[in-house]
Parts: structure tokens; sequence; C-alpha cells
């Protein structure tokens, strides 16, 4: 007899892969019976097929803890539940066959130490003693995580919905959800064809099938399934059963032990999609034709590899499709469109080494309201509207299977769903030589020269002579820059000062023409995001925002009023072009096409004045994120033209220059200026950044008040703290640089890391911004002691460390 459905659930889960099936695992283990709804049987879509490698070392400190989590329930389930899992902790090699290969892996191998994972490099002959049948002749270096490993997806599936059924969780099978019930904006409840499940939480882990049945409920879930590759070899005679998984990123594949045979798979640099017009609605633990042409020059690779493949036998050709997102990376908690809905989707290949922390993190997200941890990178209100297009995804998603692989560097290039979305200027700055690169959608200018050449580096780079002399131009002369791709939020109403009090740790309540740097703040006093706001009116704000957070800050700030006050968000990043003009000559070129004062006095830091420039009207905005002398110009897009034409011809005599994001980024680390998402975050407060300036405490009640109180009652040597740094012994062409978590030592120990570096030009020195640790409180007196040296690729080298910026310390250039 079939059982029948619930009519009340606290959490209704769709989709029973490893994710949607871990997530109920953890809700369950904290006292919440959720409902899991699958529409044929558990881990029948892409779980079923997956390899099952296990890793643990991720970009930042929170998802590596999860990656760690990951693997030791998989070590404890079984126990937990009699249920076998097939995990072995068989270890991961990776291996590097070109130079800038082996330094991410030496960069990889440091960054470990300070995650508190095992790590070594292994010579060739050591890399031969695990896998003697390849060939190593051309392998520069190997990189051995022993403590990874690989599971049984559909065992370990089986063994998270055993263990959450015995915590009074339900699972229904071979059950179709029609779908969501939607009241206000909110969801109310699931309908199914088996009856009408009512809820107030329901969780999208649908996989492949999430974008278009949230595209039906007016949710955002940019996904499409691509096709995914992989051969499975006849048994092979003596293969150990715990031989080490290995990856070869330069070649695209990966290879591990499979039941006494070898899988080898591999993720081309260009894919191909799968259901353009749906998955079809009988798909169960289906395989699709093997492409062999398509995967050719990945097959070459491995049997050239290991030439005993030829001789082995290939038992399987095998094709299943997976989900791939536009960057790459999943979409996890809340939808920014529909209260109640919840996403953890896209997994991108890494469902099955994702699937206990992001089961957790779920968990915490619907019982807590926030994770305990900082998902910044993989927030699902990170999508953008425009995303719900199915033929973007479809075209990106080819794309997004190589991501996995090949080399990572600043100039790698997106080649597919170009042009998406163009600033005003667009045409313009192309025919004044901008070199694009694609940012959710934006074409961005990153520099202005040559065109781009995909030559990869992480040191001096094909393009580093054009960002010098922008640079030097915004130092000694003037540049512009279009940052018109920067979301820009109106906020009005008689309610709108009380909602960005709430969120803000900066007084809102200013006089109108006046502009505000300040953060979006949580309940733990951590920054959600790094903003200015202008009040324009009486009852309007205008938020400018960098362009991955246009969605997401506005969902910040809805999402943390109250229901009764009177504002309106509108999303004016269309209606406004932003033009920046910086450098000691930016005021002199700006006056000669406006008639209003520009002067200190009429026009100080900070002020923001709608004035005459050429023949438009515009907010002037008395900023600069390179720490120059700067004017930021927020014009109606139709008038951008006439305005850009104006301050080229009046700039000509001054020496005015373009500049792209390269060069912006590098000034604003000479100056020490916070990069939210790499130099900030959801765990990090504002006194522990050095943006306690910013905070306001005595304005009223706001999120993360008695926090920040208590911390800031303690005094500034908090127990973590951004600071500048500087490697004197390094040069721009012969580097290494600083790029991003490079660990930090002092005494001995490793007491921070390197949140974001570069050649600093104007002060001719490689430098960065770094958080720094002390159990006993990051004290000026402690940093000043000196004695910090900074790990990169293997290689120690001192540096000097401060809590002012290295360029204009007191800042009086861009006051001037």
């Amino acid at each position: 007899m079939t059982r029948p459905l619930p009519n009340r659930a606290p959490v209704v889960i769709l989709g029973g892969g490893i994710i949607g099936v871990s997530t109920l695992y953890h809700l369950a283990h904290r006292g919440v019976p959720a409902v899991l709804i699958e529409r044929k049987k558990l881990a029948s879509g892409t779980t079923w097929h997956a390899a099952g490698i296990v890793g643990q070392l991720r970009d930042s400190t929170s998802q590596t803890e999860l990656g760690k989590y990951t693997a030791k329930l998989f070590q404890t389930l079984e126990v937990e539940t009699g249920q076998g899992t097939g995990y072995k902790q068989n270890g991961t090699i990776n291996i590097a066959l070109g130079d800038v290969r082996h330094e991410q892996l030496l960069r990889s191998h440091d960054h470990a130490a300070r995650m508190g994972i095992d790590t070594r490099m292994l010579s060739r002959e050591e890399l031969l003693e695990h896998w003697p049948q390849i060939e190593v002749d051309d392998v520069k270096s190997a990189f051995f995580v022993p403590s990874n490993g690989q599971v049984n997806p559909l065992d370990v599936t089986v063994a998270l919905s055993k263990g959450a059924r015995a915590q009074g969780a339900q699972v229904f099978e071979n059950t179709t959800v029609t779908r969501l019930v939607l009241q206000g904006g909110k969801v109310t409840g699931v309908e199914t064809d088996r009856g009408t499940i009512a809820t107030d939480k329901v969780l999208i882990a649908g996989g492949m099938w999430s974008h278009l049945f949230a595209k039906a409920h007016g949710v955002t879930v940019p996904l499409h399934a691509a096709e995914h590759f992989y051969i499975v070899t006849e048994p092979v005679a003596d293969l150990p059963r715990n031989q080490t998984i290995l990856n070869i990123s330069e070649e695209r594949t990966y290879w591990k032990e499979d039941a006494g045979k070898l899988l080898i798979g591999g993720f081309e640099a260009m894919g191909k999609p799968y259901g353009r017009d749906g998955i079809p609605a009988e798909f169960e633990f289906d395989e699709l034709p093997f492409d062999m042409e398509h995967v050719e020059p990945e097959l070459e690779r491995m049997f050239a590899r290991m030439p005993a493949l030829a001789e082995m036998g290939i038992q399987t050709f095998f094709n299943g499709p997976e989900s791939f997102t536009p960057d790459g990376r999943p979409y996890l908690g809340p939808s920014s469109e529909v209260d109640g809905v919840f996403l953890a989707t896209g997994m991108n290949s890494n469902g099955i080494l994702n699937s206990g922390g992001v089961g957790l993190t779920m968990a915490e997200w619907m019982i807590d309201g926030m994770p305990s941890r900082s998902m910044l990178p993989l927030l699902a209100v990170r999508a953008h509207p425009f995303q719900k297009n199915t033929a973007y995804n479809a075209e990106r998603a080819a794309e997004a299977v190589g991501f996995h692989y090949g080399i990572h560097w600043a100039g790698r290039q997106v080649t597919s769903a170009r042009g998406v979305r163009q600033v005003p200027l667009h045409d313009r700055l192309k025919a004044a030589g901008a070199q694009f690169a694609e940012r959710i959608g934006w074409e961005v200018p990153m520099y202005y020269g040559d065109d781009w050449r995909d030559t990869p580096s992480i040191r001096w780079k094909p393009w580093s002579d054009h960002v010098r002399e922008e640079c030097e131009a915004a130092r000694d002369a003037a540049v512009v820059l279009d940052q018109s791709m920067y979301g820009k939020i109106l906020i009005q109403g008689p309610d709108a000062v009380k909602a960005l009090n709430r969120v803000c740790g900066a007084e809102m309540d200013v006089a109108v023409g006046t502009s505000v740097y300040t953060q979006f703040l949580n309940t733990r006093g951590g920054i959600e995001a790094d903003v200015t706001v202008t009040r324009t009116d009486d009852q309007a704000f205008m938020v400018v925002t960098g362009h991955p957070s246009q969605m997401r800050d506005q969902h910040w700030v809805k999402s943390h009023a109250e229901d009764d006050w009177q504002f309106q968000i509108f999303d004016a990043t269309a209606a406004y072009g932003l033009l920046s003009i910086h450098g000691p000559k930016s005021r002199d070129i700006l006056q000669a096409i406006s008639g209003d004062d520009l002067g200190n006095d009429a026009f100080p830091f900070g002020a923001a004045r709608e004035i005459d420039i050429a023949y438009a009207r515009g907010w002037a905005i008395r900023r600069s994120f390179l720490g120059e002398l700067g004017f930021e110009l927020m014009v109606s897009t139709e008038f951008m033209a006439g305005v850009y034409d104006a301050l080229l011809e009046a700039g000509t005599s001054h020496g005015l220059r373009h500049m792209g994001m390269f060069a912006m980024n590098a000034c604003r680390l000479e100056k020490g200026f916070r990069h939210f998402g790499h130099d900030i975050g959801e765990d990090d407060t504002p006194y522990e950044t050095g943006l306690g300036f910013a905070v306001k405490l005595d304005k009223g009640e706001f999120l993360g008040r008695e926090v920040l109180a208590a911390q800031k009652a303690k005094g500034p040597a908090t127990k973590h703290r951004t600071v500048s740094i500087i490697v004197p012994g390094l040069t721009a062409q012969d580097g290494p640089y600083l790029i991003h978590n490079e660990p930090i030592w002092k005494g001995g120990a490793i007491v921070g890391h390197v949140t974001s570096g570069d050649w600093g030009v104007r002060i001719e020195q490689m430098v960065g911004l770094a958080s720094l640790e002390n159990p006993e409180g990051v004290s000026k007196a402690w940093i000043d002691e000196g004695g910090f040296e900074v790990q990169i690729a293997g290689q120690m080298y001192p540096i000097t460390a401060q809590l002012a910026p290295f360029y204009d310390p007191k800042g009086d250039i861009m006051r001037s």
C-alpha cells in the first residue's frame, strides 16, 4: 500500500540526489523531520554515475572546513547506519606539466599547510610508485593529498537516506512535483501528482531539472545540463584497491580505481549541452550515446599518458548528463525572488565532494536563518534575472565543463555567450582600445592597448606594460574609468532611511548631498556588502555597489525590513551610467565642462552634488577607489556619450587616458582599499578589517550592533586584523606575485594569509592586503615588531606589514 503524503511539513525537499538527501539527513539530525520528493528513484539523475571523488582543499577556510567535514561524515556514516558507503581514503595526486601549473601546485601546497591538511610534493620516482604505468618524462611536479579519497555515490546516498529516516524524515519516490503554491511572493505549499503538502520552506535540489522548474515560478537558477564522458577498462590485474586518484589538469583528465578497473574521465575545454528543451520525463538511470569524435582529444591524451591502456581493453564508454553553471560554482541559499524558496543545485560535477558540507549548510540556513560559515562565492542571490535565459545557460554550460581543468589565471577568458550586457559607451571604449572580459554577462574593460593574448602567466602579464602606463597616468595626470556596470540601487520612500539604517553600520540619516561609505552587516557583525550611499533627496538614496552584488544587496535590505515600513527599491543599474575621473588633473578637466564650483571648499571629499556636466545634468561624488583626487559621475544613460566626448576633449591637453579594471585593482591595493569578496566578507567585522571608522554605534539599533559594541569595548587589538604588506625583495618582471591565500609566518608559525595582491606601480613594490591572526590580539605593537615572512610557491620572503596603506597613508592626495 502506498503511503499517503503528509498534509504539512516543516521543509519539503525537491530532488533525491545526494545533495537533497544530505540536506534531509542534516535537517533530521537537527530535529526537523523534512519531507523529500523524488520524481523517480533516489540518485537516478546524476548522482548514480558520478565518479565519487572526495577532495577537501578549497579557496577559503570555510569551504575547506566543509570539505573536511564531508570526508569525515563518509567515514562515520557506515557506523551510524549499517549501510556501506564504499569510502576509501586513498589520496589524490595532481600533476603539473608546465611552469605555471607547477607554481600553482606549489602554492596549493603552501595553502594546505594553513588549512591543516597534510600534503606532499612528489618526485617523478615517487609518482611512479603510485602510478607505475604512466609516462612521467614531461612531469614537472606532483602534489599529493593523502587524506582525500573516493566513495560509492549510490551507496552513500542510501546511507544518508537511511540515517535521515531513522530520525523521522520521510522520503517519497516516484512522485512528481507539478508546481509550487505561491501567495504574496511567498511559498505556501508543494503540489504533487499525489496531493499537496503545506509548507513555508522548499529546497530546490533538482540538479539539471532545477533551471526550468524554478524559471516557471519566477526564480532564477542559472544552470544547464551538459554531457560528461568517461571510460572504464576491463579488470586490471594487480590494480590496488587503494589506488591513488590522479588528476592531470593540463590534459583535462582524471583517473581512479573502480571495482578492480580503471575509470578515466575528462573535462573537455568545450563540452556538449544536453536537454535544451528540457530533460525527458522518463529519464531514470539513463546513459547518453557516446560521442567518440567529440572526446577524441581527451582519449588520445589518455592513451599517450598510459600506453598500456591499449592492451587493457575498454569495457565501457560512458556518457551521462550533469548540471553546470555559468561561473562554475553552485547556487546555495535563499532565493532573492520568492520568500521561503531555497536552492542547493548546480554542483558542476562536484556534488559528491560537496554533499556533506552543503547538506549541513542548508540545514543551518533553514533552521538558524544563516549558515555558520561564509558561503560568499556560492550564494544563490548572486544570480541576475537575465540568467533565467535558457539559451544563455546552454551555451555557457558547454564551456563551464572546461572550467574544472586547464590553467586558471587572471587572463583566462570565457568565449561563450559574450556580448550579453554592454555599457552605453561600449563601442566608444572598444574604439579606444578597450580589452574586455566577461563578468556576469557584462563586457568589462580590463585594460586598453594590444589585443588580449591567451598566454598564461601568474607573474608579469602580456598586458602589464599597459597597466603600468594607466597607473602612472592616474598618479601624474588623469584617467577615466567606465564603471557603468556597477549596481545602482535607488531606495526611496518615507521609511527608506529606516531600511538602510537597519542594515548599515554608518548613520544614514545625513543631509541631502552627502555620500556615505558603509557596509551592510549581519547579526554577527560580519560584512554582507561594501557600498557607497548618496542621499539624493529627503526620501531617496542611491546605493552604488559592485556589479556581482546587484541583486544580492537589494535582497539584503528587503529581507531585513519590517513589513509595515513604506519604501521601494528600484534597480537603477541600467538607467544610469557611471564614469569616474581620477588624478591630479581631474578637477581641472571636469571644471572645464562644468560651470559649478568644484573647489575643495565648495566640493569637499565625500560630498555629492547635482551639477552641470557638458550639456547634461548629473550627480558628481567626491570619491576615488584609486586613492587619487577623483569624481564619480552618475549620469542618465542617454547623456553618457556627450559627457564622455566632452571629458576626452577637455582632457587631451592634460594627459587624460583610459583606465581598465586591472590598473584600478593595483591602485586600490597600494591605497589599502578592501575588496568585498577577497579582503572582506561575512565572517569579518569592520573593526577586524580596519573599517571601524564606518561604524556609528550610537545611531540606534542595527544588525550586529551588540557584537560590534562588545568588540570595540575590548580595544583595537582584535584576534584577526587586516593590514597592508609589501615584499621588498621582489620585482614586477620576475615576481613571484602576491595573489591570494599565501601563508604569512612569524616566529616559526603561520599567523595569517594574503587576501589579495599585485604589483604596485606607483610605489614600485609587490603590495597586498593580508589578514593577520594572534590569539592575544593583533596590536599595533605586535605588528611593528616585524619578523613577518610570506610563503610564495614554497619560498619565504621577508615582508613589511603596517596598518596604514603604503600609498598616501594619510589620504591627503584624494582630499586635496
